[in-house]
């Protein structure tokens, strides 16, 4: 666990380092964003780092209580601020939640988020999902399960 935070820590430290100016290449758009998460990403609770790497795609990392997260969204209009975006993505989890009672156990999460983003012209961060996640090692998820997730956060 520990070398899989450390990775995480130098792919966000480097892209961070090497970047000028946020806002050049699209369109004023902050590319950068720290989102709370209520699940998605991270369940239950956690954050994500999320950096737009093109006009039409957005790249994230999230941690939480008790897992880590990375995933891709694909956004079918350009990435603009003051707008509602419709967007599709795959996310990959990993959660740990240790030996309970009802639920326990390791598992690898992957759900592919459908849904919607407004980034505002002042920083603000939203979005909302759904889709299906799967996952054969949860107990109470068999093979395909509904699933959703709420994002707020500040971009700059």
């Amino acid at each position: 666990m520990k070398k899989v935070i450390f990775i995480i820590s130098v792919i966000l430290c480097s892209t961070t380092v090497f970047s000028q100016e946020n806002k050049d290449d699209f369109g004023g758009v902050r590319k950068n964003a720290i989102s709370f998460n209520f699940l998605g990403t991270t369940p239950a609770i956690g954050l994500t780092y999320e950096r737009i790497v093109s006009k039409h795609v957005s790249l994230e990392v999230g941690v939480g209580i008790p897992s880590i997260g990375i995933g891709a969204k694909i956004f079918f209009s350009k990435i603009q601020e003051q707008k509602m975006m419709f967007n599709i993505g795959l996310t990959t989890t990993y959660v740990d939640l240790g030996d309970g009672v009802f639920i326990g156990g390791r598992a690898v999460i992957i759900y592919v988020p459908i849904g919607l983003s407004y980034y505002g012209s002042k920083g603000f961060n939203f979005g909302i999902d759904v889709g299906p996640i799967t996952n054969a090692r949860y107990r109470f998820v068999t093979n395909i399960a509904p699933y959703a997730g709420l994002k707020l956060g500040k971009r700059f």
